[in-house]
């Protein structure tokens, strides 16, 4: 039985001397309590042109036409009646907005900058 060492780039035996140099040891876990990962993060070379993080499969799987129509059935009203079905749209004030609270700092700015603008004319 042959054992072949594992050949280490330049930049894993450099990892690995920083690490050592700060009390780890091979084979234990990362972390206070050695409970972290104990194997190197893989590095993987991007061949693509896509931005990190880009899910190619998204485009598939989101269906904006779906959150679109769900959305505009939410805010509206069916009701039944002699003349028939009529349906009523929700007005402004019974539709629950989630609109931020605007940002008093920035809104401070803002206008402090308007006044610094207006002062020079």
């Amino acid at each position: 039985m042959s054992f072949t060492p594992e050949v280490k780039s330049r930049g894993m035996k450099f990892a690995e001397e920083q690490l050592l140099k700060h009390g780890w040891t091979q084979g234990k876990g990362l972390g206070r309590k050695e409970n972290g990962i104990t194997q190197a993060i893989k590095v993987t070379l991007k061949q693509d042109t896509h931005g990190v993080g880009h899910d190619p499969a998204k485009e598939f799987t989101n269906n904006w036409w779906n959150e679109l129509f769900n959305k505009t059935a939410a805010n509206l009203v069916v009701e039944t009646g002699q003349d028939g079905v009529q349906i009523r749209h929700l007005s402004k004030e019974t539709t629950h907005h989630n609109h931020p609270k605007p940002n008093m700092l920035y809104q401070k700015f803002v206008k402090r900058l308007q006044e610094q603008v207006d002062s020079r004319n």
